[in-house]
């Protein structure tokens, strides 16, 4: 789900008995794949020394991209999502997912547990919360202050939760921002015979942006293409290198906005 995508994602139903996921979804396998990041006619942001854009070949896991941290409300209490790879664990013919496990924060409570998950459907990344457990700090320190009647209700979440509903075709979840989640692959960079090429932001001095392009092979620096590149942006603000069209949007020395009008070429 990069911008352009050369190998076709194939996600494959395992049919032996006891290789079905829960909830009707099937594993997906690791695969060779031609990939590219970040998605174009998206606007991103880089730090000086991130890259910009990048070209992968080689073995790669399906993956959500979460590039900062998403907001989310669940039964009153604010919550937050951390940026991260996470490996998709299940598709299904109308959506794909990842159930995530204590990758939550708040700033109203301690999360205690946490499980909610990514789909992506339609292009659209969703968050779903399904079971939250979080306390105040005193209510960790001493969790039988106070809440006797929670603890036997079973209503303390930090003891007990519902049990998480099932994700499927007909939930409906949270929308996040394309520049913030977006379907990945988590790349295994050792596997003999890949390769990654990236252009990376150096910084600017004037209308002058400065890029490094590198290419890696079986995880190694190719010294010979390594190149440091400059652009002037003044009277186009469009840059070019190896097929790939950049709209920059703005630029300083502590970042770079922009977005992808054309990936790399082989």
């Amino acid at each position: 789900m990069r911008g352009r995508t050369k190998g076709a994602i194939l996600f494959v139903a395992l049919s032996t008995a006891g290789c079905q996921s829960t909830g009707g979804l099937s594993y997906p396998i690791l695969k060779h794949e031609v990939f590219e990041s970040p998605p174009a006619n998206i606007e991103f942001k880089a730090e000086i020394g991130q890259p910009i854009i990048t070209r992968v070949d080689g073995l790669a896991w399906p993956a959500f991209q979460v590039t900062e941290k998403v907001p989310f409300s669940y039964e009153g209490t604010s919550y937050s999502l951390q940026p991260g790879l996470y490996r998709v664990d299940g598709v299904s013919p109308s959506y794909s997912q990842t159930t995530l496990n204590d990758r939550v924060e708040s700033s109203d409570v301690d999360v205690v547990n946490s499980r909610v998950s990514l789909i992506l459907r339609d292009g659209q990344c969703e968050i779903i919360p399904h079971m939250i457990q979080g306390a105040t700090t005193s209510e960790v320190a001493n969790p039988m202050t106070g809440n006797l009647k929670g603890l036997i209700t079973g209503e303390r979440a930090i003891f007990g939760a519902p049990a998480p509903s099932a994700v499927d075709s007909s939930t409906v979840g949270q929308a996040i921002d394309p520049a913030k989640c977006f379907a990945d692959y988590d790349f295994n960079p050792n596997q003999p015979g890949s390769s990654k090429r990236e252009l990376v932001y150096l910084g600017q001095s004037g209308e002058t942006l400065r890029f490094k392009y590198r290419e890696y092979y079986d995880n190694l620096v190719r010294a010979a293409f390594s190149n440091d590149l400059t652009y002037n942006i003044a009277d186009d603000n469009v840059i070019g290198f190896r097929g790939a069209r950049i709209e920059i949007l703005d630029a300083s020395n502590t970042e770079l906005t922009y977005r992808i009008r054309r990936h790399m070429e082989d």
